[in-house]
Order: C-alpha cells, then structure tokens, then sequence
C-alpha cells in the first residue's frame, strides 16, 4: 500500500504496542520522507525507567532507532513517518510527537462509545561528541546521545475507556497515566 509523502501516522494505542515506537510528526524533506537527509547512524538504545503511573512497563526496555540530518533538523526514523527538530547550539532536539486513535469502536447494542486515545510523545536528546555551537557539518559525526523519552496517554472526551484499564483486563492502571524514561544510545552503524 502506498503511504502518502506527508502524514500524520496512526497507530494501536495498547501501552505494549505504544511503547514499542515513537511515530507520527512531519518529517517531510529531501526526495524520500522515509529516509530524509543524510545518515546521522543507526544507533542502540537502553532505556531505564524513570516513572510509570501506566502500570507495568518494560526496564530495562531496548530498541533501534535511526538518525538522520538535513543541515541541523535532526530527524528520528523508526517505523513510519520521521518526527524531527531543530538541533540547537547544544547539539540537542526535542521532538515531540501526538497520535489520537480509537482503541475501539462504539457498540450500538450495548450502547457503549468508542474509547478514543491520545498519546503525545516527546523525545528530548543531546547528541555527542558535540562542539558548540553545533554546525550542520558536527552532525553526521555523533557516535552517541542521551536524553529522555517521554510518553502521556489520556482519553479523548466523549469517550468510555473503562474497558482499558487492568480491573477490567485491560493494559493501564489508569488514564490518564504517564511513561518517563532515561535514554542512551550508541552507534551501530549507517542509517540505511
């Protein structure tokens, strides 16, 4: 299926699917939106819980993530359409990134809404080495960052989310709720 060149992505919300991506955003740049500017690396990242009040979450949790550049708008790719942001004079980018969508249609026989979700994710990084001020050029050498991953789930008014929440089988102990981590990551190689 072909995905149009700029879009916002949706995706499940339940929080082991959520967790698993950071998605969405605008990265719309160079010839391909998927694999805009140039390589920054692909890099490994180790993620250590700071905070939950979603229920149980993974920690340690690890993934792969890609970095790319077009001078200093640092772009983010994994899984669908990049998020990016401007690196500052720090070498650091905060992207930040929304999705609404229905974790499940309304039922007219039991007279149910839909649960409709927002989840806002945001992605604070500093990448290294870095001289200040960052130049376009500093980009494409960073072999690390470390930052914060962030990501708050709540339910979209109108909706009835009950069916969501652990007491009744679901995935979170409550909504709204929060996920906060501490990142790392090191590099792996070239952003295919």
């Amino acid at each position: 299926m072909a995905r149009p060149s700029c879009r916002d992505a949706l995706v499940a919300v339940p929080l082991a699917l959520a967790i698993s991506a950071i998605v969405g955003g605008s990265g719309c740049s160079g010839h391909d939106p998927y694999r805009p500017g140039e390589s920054v690396g692909a890099f490994h990242v180790t993620s250590k819980l700071v905070s939950t009040s979603c229920g149980p979450t993974p920690d340690p949790w690890e993934f792969d993530v890609k970095l790319r550049h077009e001078a200093t708008t640092l772009f983010w790719v994994q899984g669908d359409a990049p998020i990016s942001a401007q690196l500052d004079a720090t070498a650091r980018a905060v992207m930040k990134s929304s999705v609404v969508n229905t974790v499940r249609p309304a039922d007219a026989k039991t007279q149910t809404a839909a649960c409709t979700m927002s989840r806002s994710d945001v992605v604070d990084l500093v990448l290294a080495p870095a001289t200040a001020p960052m130049a376009a050029a500093d980009v494409g050498a960073a072999t690390s960052f470390k930052g914060t991953l962030a990501y708050q789930f709540d339910v979209v008014e109108g909706s009835s989310c009950e069916d969501q929440l652990t007491e009744s089988g679901g995935d979170f102990a409550k909504l709204p709720c929060s996920v906060s981590y501490e990142i790392t990551a090191k590099r792996t190689g070239e952003a295919k």
